[in-house]
């Protein structure tokens, strides 16, 4: 009788371990790794006390991933490629079982630094790769050298360009090719977007899943979760790609409008709800994303709004509310802007602008890198430590340090009333913003990364002056895309054109020659101060005449430039006491 038990039990657990299609190890050399949580996209489970793990999976996604854990990295491919995830090598197998290892190394990495870009959106047109290589990649590579600890990136989706896959050979794979090629040194986890679907899926019912497939078989999964150091990271797809085909004509390979709404998917939920329970809601979630959950209305009301199909946006929000701190990053939208739900206030959200700034036709153009709201082309600069989080806007341009731009609103009217590619361009858009409006000696400010908590001071030498918070064009990306653009094809992209801005400033001087001074003081306490003369030129390199000041806005904390002479600014004769050269746009030295 005791035999026949025995037999059965043993039956039993083989009929088991065979139903478990997908099975394997976790460890750190020879150590076994328990309690690490491995899915399939469907199911989560968690390694026992040997670090294996086993379930049954439908195998539909194509992959396997274990959620790295605090501590703990995954060996990188092409040096910046984290292993953390396993295409099956038989999808769609359900018989067949898979044994699937993973191996970890430990880390110290409760402290770190993490970039976040979004939008490379590479092509191979418009000088993308070029100004990729020498300017992002240059940047990366800086703050690898000057980070105190260990350090790690994300890319929040559009790395390529749908509509240029076959027409221009450049897609997934080129995108992960031209980074290893460039030797990309540091651990990249991305975020797939809407331009990262395949555009040759015609519309239909799996449209969305199969034009995903490519990002799922070349890049990672498309929704999946990480640990660095105290903070869970979640990476979600919310792009339900349509590509429904509404006529006219599309680029070679393309079968569709390549259009799509901001959507998560139900099995995404699912997966996610089986995610969050392992997590402990008391340290920092971040939630990455492409399109953006939370936006904020651009009118003077600057009211939250959700960005999510439907409910989705308070579906989300309702999943994370017993998290103590949830931040939520995302990109897609080309410029800066910090949302912060008034009726979720453990949530944050940081809509990052875009490394390739506007599509990289301001660097090809001007050879400035400026997104859509005037912020420069650039990433995020998160400091962790333990459970806490700094973060800073940075520039591909200037080291990084530029956090705000200052106009002279006499000049910038002066400019759109006179120059002749900028009437060329409004008589063509008789609705564009000609900054005619703004009253005699206004000055501008746009800080970049603006948040509700910043405090905005100006000052006319030493007086201070009212500072209104406004929304408006801003006129540099005007000059930098809108006006050459239009003066090279007589046209430019409606999708490209310089947008509203929510973090623009605006405040009245009593004289149109008087210096000003702009503080600018952050949410961790650091103060940003930025002095020009006035009148103050308007062009395109208008900010080498932008002194950088300390906070006591005495001593430097960059060179000054130097710009000594008489400017002729349209018939009135100005002089500086700085000493230099400057030449451009009809503001130029007549002595020096």
């Amino acid at each position: 009788m005791k035999k026949t038990i025995l037999f059965l039990l043993i039956i039993g657990c083989s009929a088991t371990m065979m139903a478990q299609n997908v099975q394997g190890y976790v460890r750190c050399g020879t150590t076994a790794m328990a309690g690490v949580a491995v899915s399939d996209g469907d199911t989560v489970v968690v390694t026992d006390s040997d670090g294996h793990y086993a379930f049954d999976s439908k195998k539909r996604n194509g992959y396997v991933f274990c959620s790295i854990p605090r501590g703990y990295e995954a060996t990188l491919s092409d040096g910046f490629r984290p292993q953390f995830w396993h295409a099956f090598r038989s999808p769609y197998n359900t018989i067949l079982t898979e044994y699937i290892n993973f191996a970890l190394k430990a880390v110290q990495n409760d402290d770190y630094t993490l970039i976040i870009g979004a939008d490379s959106h590479l092509a191979n047109r418009t000088d993308d790769l070029n100004q990729f290589k020498n300017g992002y990649m240059v940047r990366i590579r800086e703050e690898k050298e000057a980070a105190p600890g260990r350090i790690y990136s994300m890319i929040l989706g559009d790395l390529t360009w749908d509509n240029y896959w076959y027409q221009r050979n450049f897609n997934l794979q080129n995108f992960m090719n031209t980074c290893r090629d460039y030797k990309y040194p540091v651990p990249l986890f991305p975020v797939i977007g809407n331009h990262d679907n395949d555009g040759g899926v015609p519309a239909g019912e799996n449209c969305d899943f199969l034009s995903s497939a490519p990002w799922r078989s070349i890049v990672c999964p498309n929704y999946y979760s990480f640990n660095l150091g105290r903070v869970h990271y979640v990476v979600l797809d919310d792009i339900f790609y349509k590509n429904e085909n509404t006529g006219g004509s599309y680029n070679t390979g393309i079968v569709g409008s390549r259009n799509y709404n901001a959507y998560i998917t139900e099995d995404q939920i699912n997966w996610l709800r089986q995610d969050l329970a392992l997590a402990d809601p008391e340290e920092p979630l971040v939630l990455a994303l492409h399109i953006p959950i939370w936006c904020v209305r651009k009118n003077t009301t600057f009211e939250t709004y959700a960005g999510l199909s439907g409910d989705q946006s308070e579906e989300i929000a309702q999943m994370v509310k017993d998290f103590r701190e949830v931040h939520i990053i995302t990109g897609h939208t080309h410029y800066n802007v910090n949302a912060h739900p008034s009726n979720h206030r453990n949530i944050m959200e940081h809509n990052i602008a875009a490394i390739c700034a506007t599509w990289w036709w301001t660097g090809k153009l001007t050879n400035h890198q400026v997104c859509k709201d005037g912020s420069p082309g650039g990433y995020a600069l998160w400091n962790v430590n333990g459970d806490r989080i700094k973060w800073k806007y940075h520039s591909i341009e200037k080291n990084g340090n530029l956090q705000m731009r200052i106009y002279d609103m006499n000049t910038v009217k002066e400019y759109f009333a006179t120059n002749e590619d900028a009437l060329k361009m409004h008589a063509g858009n008789s609705s564009r913003t000609q900054y005619g409006d703004f009253a005699r000696n206004t000055v501008l400010i746009n800080v970049f990364a603006y948040d509700n908590d910043w405090k905005v001071e100006a000052f006319e030498g030493k007086r201070k002056r009212t500072v209104t918070r406004i929304v408006n064009e801003d006129p540099f990306h005007t000059i930098a895309y809108d006006v050459p653009r239009y003066a090279e094809a007589n046209s430019y992209t409606a999708d490209f054109i310089t947008c509203k801005t929510t973090h623009l400033f605006s405040f009245s001087t009593t004289s149109s020659i008087s210096p000003v001074t702009v503080r600018v003081t952050d949410s961790f306490g650091n103060v940003y101060a930025q002095t020009v003369q006035r009148p103050h030129p308007f062009n395109l390199d208008m900010e080498a005449l932008q002194i950088d000041e300390a906070p006591t806005g005495i001593t430097p904390i960059s060179p000054k430039v130097d710009y000594e002479g008489t400017y002729d600014l349209s018939g009135r004769r100005v002089t500086s006491p700085h000493k230099g050269i400057f030449i451009r746009n009809g503001c130029k030295i007549l002595s020096n």
